[in-house]
């Protein structure tokens, strides 16, 4: 019974949380089980159990310690529950709580114990200072029982906490590293193509040199990131696509046009960094460059119930049944699950025109961003 007792005083805080909903019931039920095992396991020492014994009265004797383990348990671990719970008690340091509630644990161990003793001893009060005593130490022993679990809880509690913070801290410093690998990526074709017009225009056409030259640097310095910021806003991201499209219309001039048209009160909402410009930038590659017709790009940014929908569309070729996404599109995926999890889709679609389509359930304003 003993090993029983110890059993559930280790597990007190998970036991019957099946069975039982109530706290206040569960708790008092656990205190009471662990209660009767110890007096079941620690009664044979007694010389009041010997006597009872010898006497044939063993069954009264249990069932005395029974009816008197039921009144201390509903007296004294009540009253202590109703302290704990005490506004002051709970704001207290630790050494002040624990002083308070080992105070009410002895006092309302030995207030019990006097009539525990009066109904015992049939009527009246028998060894009432052995009983006295009796009770302050048994009130000092489940006082200190209830500080050490108490101290191992906070530890426990403390070492949780830490391992948290270091599993969020390590998942924070992952998703930036995601994230400023993902930011950092331009295309390198797009790059070299765009250097080599540069350096034919410095030959032919000196201000569309300087003209893409200063659109590119834009794009990269947008792409460098010096705020770590991972969002951007609606205003500034439709600015840096419409700046890659002025680089590809240099290059290609007639044979490009794009069309913008953003709701002015998304300007100032939050979307992940470059995820229009992967998309913009498939349209050009499958359209334009496969196809040498004019193309033709028009991005959309408006509200769609509680969110907003942003869509790019053009009229290069249809896409496959099957689409194999390449880095840009999987970049944005990657993205958008690393920072609007479970609050957007991504469409494909041909008809009634083709399009991209990115909705987003969750709107964020502009504000410090992470």
């Amino acid at each position: 019974m003993l090993v029983a007792g110890l059993y559930l005083l280790a597990n007190f805080n998970s036991l019957f949380k099946r069975y039982i909903r109530n706290q206040l019931v569960r708790k008092n039920a656990v205190v009471w089980l662990i209660a009767i095992c110890f007096i079941l396991a620690l009664s044979p020492t007694s010389p009041e159990f010997t006597r009872n014994a010898l006497s044939g009265k063993i069954l009264h004797y249990y069932l005395i310690q029974v009816i008197a383990v039921t009144g201390m348990v509903l007296f004294v671990f009540n009253i202590t529950w109703f302290v704990t719970d005490l506004r002051w008690v709970k704001k207290a340091g630790f050494k002040k709580r624990m002083a308070v509630i080992m105070s009410t644990i002895i006092i309302c161990t030995i207030a019990t114990g006097i009539p525990v003793n009066y109904f015992a001893s049939g009527g009246h009060f028998e060894k009432l200072e052995f009983t006295l005593l009796f009770n302050f130490y048994t009130g000092c022993m489940t006082g200190l029982i209830y500080v050490t679990m108490s101290y191992v809880d906070i530890e426990r509690q403390k070492k949780m906490n830490e391992k948290e913070l270091e599993l969020s801290k390590l998942q924070t410093l992952k998703t930036k590293a995601e994230l400023d690998a993902l930011h950092s990526k331009i295309n390198p074709h797009f790059l070299y193509n765009a250097l080599n017009s540069i350096a034919d225009l410095a030959v032919t056409d000196g201000k569309k040199a300087r003209k893409m030259t200063i659109a590119l640097a834009d794009l990269f310095r947008y792409s460098i990131n010096y705020s770590n910021h991972n969002y951007t806003t609606i205003n500034d991201e439709v600015a840096m696509a419409e700046v890659y499209m002025q680089i590809e219309k240099i290059r290609f001039e007639d044979q490009l046009t794009y069309e913008m048209n953003v709701d002015p009160e998304l300007n100032h909402f939050m979307v992940p960094r470059f995820v229009l410009q992967p998309i913009v930038e498939n349209a050009v590659k499958h359209g334009l460059k496969a196809t040498g017709k004019l193309t033709e790009i028009n991005i959309e940014v408006k509200k769609e119930n509680e969110g907003m929908v942003m869509i790019v569309a053009d009229n290069g070729p249809a896409f496959p049944d099957e689409l194999s996404p390449g880095y840009g599109v999987k970049s944005i995926y990657d993205k958008m699950d690393l920072l609007f999890p479970g609050n957007y889709e991504i469409h494909f679609s041909n008809q009634p025109v083709k399009q991209v389509s990115i909705h987003i359930y969750k709107l964020m304003k502009d504000e410090p961003t992470v």
